[in-house]
């Protein structure tokens, strides 16, 4: 790589980082300092550091057989919330839980489904089944639905009744929650309400990154490849920069060539991702380039306070 005069610059997202709800949890981690059941967080950097601070790290969903013959007697439930009859087999077996679920899942979203419910409505979830937040989510309903493509929506009966709501995943992007509610319009309920549930600081972050990604010449996004909300800031990334995102986990994976003829790189990190990884990945930078480095945050100071969450949009 040849010396550029003109510099590299770095900008950081206006939004970046871990939230309050991930910073709630490790916190509850070290605190108690009992088994977790899963990953506090979908961060390798963070789970790793409980777990050599001596916190071991257990199956998500643990056999209760299990841990009751290890004598377990208190555990923490992750960031992404536990299904509400694994809770209550908790309580039978006599082990108490720390509860970490982020409070945008457990004074929000099980909440609401708990008062469509209650009116009458049929829920239609929309975000990944296989995800943590959507298995224990869909446990707080009676019989939720839930979609994450347009097959899945095909699937669905056409007998749900005329009062019919559909909600979302916390970190799913606006675009494809829109989608697929359109799509649920079109071909089964053209009644149906849809209500955005996205959290704000997965909000904040999915804006921030779509409006750097539009003017700089690369984008680093950081975070765990196992986290939904990190993913689709590399996705929403690669609208605009399809040949120069990169989704990363550590400094280490930095090639020299990506910063090869880029004069503003942009850095995003998703709501797992402490501001402790985003200097890493910032130092490694400025050591690898040959020339001089500028570094920046853009625009206003993203920091969500607790408690912060954002009225339902409903579309």
């Amino acid at each position: 790589m040849t010396e550029t005069t003109n510099g590299l610059e770095v900008i950081v997202a206006r939004s970046a980082g871990t939230c309050f709800g991930v910073e709630a949890a490790i916190d509850l981690a070290e605190q108690h300092r009992k088994p977790i059941l899963g990953p506090i967080v979908h961060n390798p950097q963070i789970v790793n550091n409980l777990a050599a601070k001596g916190i071991p790290i257990y199956e998500r969903y643990q056999a209760l057989d299990d841990l009751s013959e290890e004598e377990v007697k208190e555990v923490v439930i992750t960031a992404h919330g536990y299904p509400k009859e694994l809770k209550e087999a908790l309580r039978e077996k006599g082990i108490t839980f720390h509860d970490a679920t982020c409070p945008v899942l457990l004074k929000w979203v099980y909440r609401k489904i708990a008062t469509f419910e209650n009116e009458g409505y049929r829920i239609i979830l929309i975000g990944n089944p296989d995800h943590a937040e959507i298995i224990a989510s869909r446990s707080y309903g009676g019989d939720i639905k839930v979609v994450y493509s347009e097959a899945d929506v095909d699937n669905l009966s056409d007998d749900l009744g005329a009062k019919t709501v559909a909600i979302c995943q916390t970190t799913i992007t606006k675009e494809k929650f829109q989608h697929l509610t359109n799509y649920i319009r079109e071909t089964k309920y053209p009644k149906m309400r849809a209500i955005d549930t996205r959290c704000k600081p997965v909000k904040n972050q999915q804006q921030a990154v779509e409006d750097l990604a539009q003017w700089v010449d690369a984008f680093l996004i950081i975070g765990g490849f196992n986290s939904s909300n990190t993913t689709n800031l590399a996705n929403l990334s690669k609208k605009y920069l399809p040949e120069t995102t990169y989704h990363i986990d550590s400094p280490d994976l930095i090639r020299s060539d990506w910063l090869q003829g880029v004069r503003h790189i942009g850095i995003g990190a998703g709501t797992s991702t402490p501001k402790s990884q985003i200097n890493d990945v910032q130092q490694k930078i400025a050591e690898m380039y040959p020339g001089p480095v500028f570094f920046r945050k853009e625009g206003k100071d993203g920091e969500i306070l607790d408690g912060d969450f954002t009225p339902e949009d409903e579309i």
